[in-house]
């Protein structure tokens, strides 16, 4: 009977370092991905879609913030960052904060990056200001590349910027 509370309470011990230890490991893989993620916003403010390209995974699925556009591959985001390069001037994510991913199912981190923001840019033919509230989540993989992308911003207060 010892033994076996001995084992019980062995395995639980050894479950909740492991756990533990993975916590661990997720805030180091956040720390990481945070850098990645704060390079692949710069990459757009920059308008260097070679260096964004570079720092998606091949797999990479992106999730826009207009309706409709869910898991879409990488060449779709290029695409549309690229429009945006093309139409706005001065692009800055402003009032950021960066808080870890947390899984959705278990609350606990996940190595993923959320980002709170503004950005603010300048329509290039008609230099008008524009201004909208951001919300993004990056997955990453192991190799530290981002794989997911969902945005979330109310894309009408970036088009009356266009009028």
């Amino acid at each position: 009977m010892k033994k076996m509370i001995l084992y019980a309470a062995f395995a639980c011990i050894t479950i909740v370092s492991c756990k533990e230890q993975k916590e661990v490991e997720n805030a180091d893989k956040y720390k990481k991905n945070l850098e990645v993620a704060k390079q692949f916003i710069e990459a757009f403010s920059t308008k260097d879609s070679t260096k964004e390209a570079s720092l998606l995974a091949e797999n990479f699925k992106w999730t826009g913030p207009a309706m409709g556009q869910d898991s879409l591959p990488k060449d779709s985001l290029l695409v549309s960052d690229k429009q945006m390069m093309n139409t706005f001037n001065e692009i800055k994510l402003t009032n950021t904060e960066f808080v870890p991913g947390v899984d959705p199912v278990t609350f606990k981190l996940d190595g993923g990056v959320r980002v709170y923001g503004i950005w603010t840019s300048k329509v290039i033919s008609t230099g008008k200001p524009t201004k909208f509230k951001y919300y993004a989540v990056f997955g990453f993989n192991e190799a530290g590349k981002i794989i997911s992308l969902e945005e979330y911003a109310n894309m009408e207060d970036l088009m009356k910027g266009l009028q």
